[in-house]
């Protein structure tokens, strides 16, 4: 029976993250529908089974994911639809194989949403690709940056020596990989800034301004019909800011969850 609310949770998902990659919104009857059939799945089960276990897990982690998903809105940091997405998934599979579903679940999606981020921002300069010459030139006004991965690197290999020297073996594989680490991790912040200040804001006049658009200073929600009417009759001119349209990230850990458990540990058993 499960697999019936597995099934729409994929679908709801699916259509989420559609909706937002093509227009930037994600319409509010799709996480109430999701959370009105999780928390309806599961009294229905209980009832019928006696066990209330799962509805008191949909419950208590469905409303807390919320809670935190819309103080990460309220502070700046999250749109809304990612709160009332991420809440739905705990609402509708607390549990699965005996299990709590939503710690694998939260890890594949942090995972994720760092290879996504960087899948993502990588096409944005491809279909913008003046970036890659901003993002050259910033490398070369910036160099300084370098030198904490190069300064690593260099008393790696001097240590290394060293202990050649004298004789012994030592493997320098780990800290090779944590020089890498760094390095890649300084070039992705600077092409990320890129990214942010040149693509993700713009300065447009107020008659191309549209429903759905999100002002520079405004928290993480469209511009209504009544709100564009108004700024129009104020302003010539306004910033509008957009973001990494992160929700297919929920479906895509939802499958990965379910197909694979945690990815970290099938990272680590690798």
């Amino acid at each position: 029976m499960i697999e019936i609310i597995i099934l729409i949770a994929l679908g709801a998902t699916a259509l989420a993250g559609l909706w937002d990659l093509r227009t930037t919104e994600v319409p509010d009857q799709i996480p109430a529908i999701m959370i009105i059939a999780g928390l309806a799945y599961w009294f229905i089960s209980a009832t019928l089974t006696g066990d209330f276990q799962p509805l008191i897990f949909s419950s208590a982690i469905g409303t807390f994911l919320l809670a935190v998903g819309l103080l990460l809105y309220k502070k700046g940091q999250w749109g809304g639809a990612d709160a009332w997405i991420l809440a739905s998934v705990g609402y509708m599979i607390p549990l699965y194989s005996g299990s709590l579903f939503i710690i694998p679940y939260i890890m594949n999606f942090f995972i994720i949403s760092a290879a996504y981020m960087i899948v993502y921002s990588l096409l944005l300069g491809i279909r913008n690709p003046y970036v890659f010459r901003l993002f050259a030139k910033d490398i070369r006004d910036n160099k300084k940056i370098f030198l904490l991965p190069v300064s690593f690197l260099a008393a790696v290999m001097a240590f290394s020596y060293y202990v050649l020297t004298q004789g012994y073996l030592v493997n320098i594989s780990v800290p090779l990989e944590i020089f890498v680490l760094i390095f890649l991790l300084t070039l992705f912040w600077r092409y990320g800034k890129i990214i942010e200040d040149k693509v993700f804001k713009k300065k447009i006049p107020t008659s191309k301004l549209k429903v759905g658009d999100v002002l520079e200073e405004m928290n993480w929600v469209g511009l209504t019909k009544k709100q564009v009417a108004q700024i129009k009759k104020r302003k010539r001119f306004v910033t509008i800011k957009e973001g990494v349209r992160f929700v297919p990230v929920f479906f895509l850990s939802l499958v990965a969850t379910l197909l694979f458990g945690n990815l970290l540990f099938a990272f680590v058993a690798l």
